[in-house]
Order: C-alpha cells, then sequence, then structure tokens
C-alpha cells in the first residue's frame, strides 16, 4: 500500500450490509437453495475470521462476491440486472443528452446527471427510482459543493483521469464525458465482475469508446489490471491535471491519496454519510485536497 493512501476504516455496522449482499448475490446466482446456503455460510465463516483492522469495505466486499462466485459457478450473478440498466439508460441518453443541450450550464447540467447516474449501485440495495433520482438531483444543492473548484480545475487540464463506477451509470458518465472536449482523458473500470461494477465491455456497450480523446482501462481484479491501491494506480492518479471518482467504493479507497480527485456521489450508505458529514441522499462535489 502507498504511504499516501489513508484507508477508510470498516465498522461493524457493514458486517449486516456484508452478509445481505451475500445473500442477494447468491440468489441471483443460482435457483439450487442447497448452493445458497453454502455460500452464505462460507462468508459467514470468512467473515468470522477476517480482521476488521486496516480493511476498507471494498476489501471484504471483493472477497465476499469471490466467493458467492466459486460457490455457486456463476461468475457474474449480477449480469441480468446489468444489461437491464445498460439497455436501460442507453434509452434515456438521447432525452439526457438534449437536457444537457437544454440547460443554461451545460457543465453543471452534465455533472448532476453523472451524479443522478451514481443511484444505480446494488451494493447498499436494489430499490431505487432512476427517473425520479434524475429529477430531484437536477433541482438539489450540493450537499458538498466544490462544483466551482471543478470547473476551474477543469478548464486549465489537459490530462484527466476519470474513475467510473457501475454498470448503467456509466452512460450518465458518457454525458459528462463528452463536455469534456479536447482533453485527454483515461476512463477506468473495473477488470472483473463485482456487483454491477462495469468493466472495459460495458463501457464499449456504453459508447465510451466512440469518444474520440478517450482510452479505457480497467483495474480491480488480479491478472487484469493494476489494484485500485497499487503504486501504479497511485501513480496514474498522480499523474493527471484533474482524477475524477465516481461513487462511494472509489471514495473509500482513495479519499486520503494525494491527487487532485473530484469526489462525484450520492451517498446511499450510512458509514460514507458519517465519514463524509452529510445526510444520506446528499449529492456531493468534493475535492480532495
Amino acid at each position: 500500500m502507498d504511504n499516501s493512501v489513508k484507508k477508510m476504516k470498516t465498522s461493524l455496522d457493514c458486517i449486516p450490509c456484508f452478509v445481505r449482499q451475500a445473500l442477494e448475490a447468491s440468489k441471483m446466482a443460482t435457483e439450487d437453495k442447497a448452493k445458497q446456503e453454502k455460500a452464505l455460510k462460507r462468508v459467514l465463516l470468512e467473515l468470522e475470521k477476517t480482521s476488521l483492522e486496516g480493511k476498507i469495505p471494498p476489501d471484504i466486499a471483493r472477497k465476499v462476491h469471490r466467493i458467492i462466485r466459486k460457490v455457486t459457478g456463476n461468475s457474474d450473478p449480477y449480469k441480468k440486472l446489468k444489461d437491464e440498466y445498460n439497455r436501460k439508460a442507453l434509452r434515456m441518453y438521447p432525452n439526457l443528452k438534449q437536457k444537457v443541450a437544454g440547460s443554461e450550464d451545460r457543465l453543471l447540467t452534465a455533472t448532476k446527471l453523472a451524479i443522478a447516474g451514481n443511484i444505480i449501485d446494488f451494493g447498499p440495495g436494489s430499490k431505487f427510482d432512476l427517473e425520479k433520482t434524475i429529477g430531484e438531483v437536477l433541482v438539489q444543492d450540493f450537499a458538498i459543493n466544490h462544483f466551482n473548484r471543478f470547473r476551474n480545475a477543469l478548464q486549465k487540464s489537459e490530462k484527466i483521469v476519470y474513475l467510473g463506477d457501475n454498470t448503467g451509470e456509466i452512460v450518465f458518465d458518457r454525458i459528462l464525458l463528452e463536455e469534456l472536449k479536447s482533453k485527454e482523458i483515461t476512463f477506468v473500470v473495473k477488470g472483473g465482475p463485482i456487483i454491477n461494477d462495469a468493466t472495459v465491455e460495458d463501457a464499449k456497450f456504453a459508447g465510451i469508446d466512440k469518444i474520440t480523446q478517450i482510452r479505457t482501462i480497467s483495474n480491480g481484479e488480479p491478472g487484469t489490471g493494476p489494484k485500485r491501491n497499487s503504486k501504479e494506480f497511485i501513480d496514474l492518479l498522480k499523474s493527471a491535471d484533474v482524477v475524477i471518482s465516481k461513487g462511494q467504493g472509489n471514495y473509500e479507497a482513495l479519499s486520503e491519496v494525494n491527487a487532485n480527485i473530484f469526489f462525484l456521489l450520492k451517498v446511499k450508505c450510512p458509514m460514507i454519510a458519517r465519514d463524509i458529514g452529510v445526510k444520506i441522499g446528499g449529492i456531493v462535489v468534493k475535492q480532495s485536497r
């Protein structure tokens, strides 16, 4: 671990969430009740022997979902849901573009839409209303408002690293990416499926590869790219003029990295709300330094 990275602590309150995720994922992975039970018990055993000291929630979630995939034999339990929301978001894309084109401040609207897309997150749970969230976020004030800093940093930047988060959500990211003309952009997604994290395949489906100045790379799974806490990955962040970081997981892992990171997220988890100092449901543009 690079010493510039301070880990966000995993709370005891995270444990019930890991168990809920394991149960949901096992049911999505297989209809075989015996396999579901076996997977859940394996997760409980893993949680019992895993110390929370020095761990961030994504570290433990990765272990939990690796167990589910191994026991059930399903390499991507959320595949059906992921594909559903990729398609749903793409159907919304023309209307989202119209919202940006008709707005008084294109960058502000595109940023808020990118944050609205962060509601598509099956880690905290699968119950949300995407259309309602879009309408609310567009008129909502930022709970942490570093947007003017964000705008100024983007205007001065040439090299941007954009950390994507979830499937479906990356179509909303595309809206913001398309506003960042004439910038050199590296779009980072996960190297393998953990919950509904977006992969390179999802980025292509969302049309990210159609934006000519963008290259897409992966991280997060052994053998597929640099891990989020690796020196290689941290050096990539430090080399950028601006890092745009989407979602709670990236905030948990990278909130203390010594780079010019702007965290864009909708707060959905009580632990994140407490750490970042806003209420659940708040929308955030937060500079790391």
